[in-house]
């Protein structure tokens, strides 16, 4: 049987924390011209996708998803 992977306190803040770091020095070194590159997206597997996306919108992408995810959770609608 297999079980769960549960991430929880130090451990969860630990991996988001490394991984937003390595996202930063990805994007960090990716060159100028590499970030307008673009391709076809499936539009029709998140409201955020565009038919043509550039490596920026990847990149951006799951900020506008978090910040989606996070207002559903919010419960005064007015806070940012």
């Amino acid at each position: 049987m297999r079980r769960a992977l549960v991430f929880r306190g130090r451990s969860l803040t630990a991996l988001l924390d490394r991984t937003i770091a390595a996202l930063h020095h990805r994007l960090d070194a990716e060159a100028e011209a590499t970030l307008h590159r673009g391709m076809h997206f499936p539009v029709g597997w998140d409201p955020y996708f565009r038919d043509v996306m550039t490596i920026a919108d990847v990149y951006h992408f799951g900020t506008q998803h978090f910040a989606h995810h996070r207002q559903q959770l919010t419960l005064d609608r007015d806070q940012p």
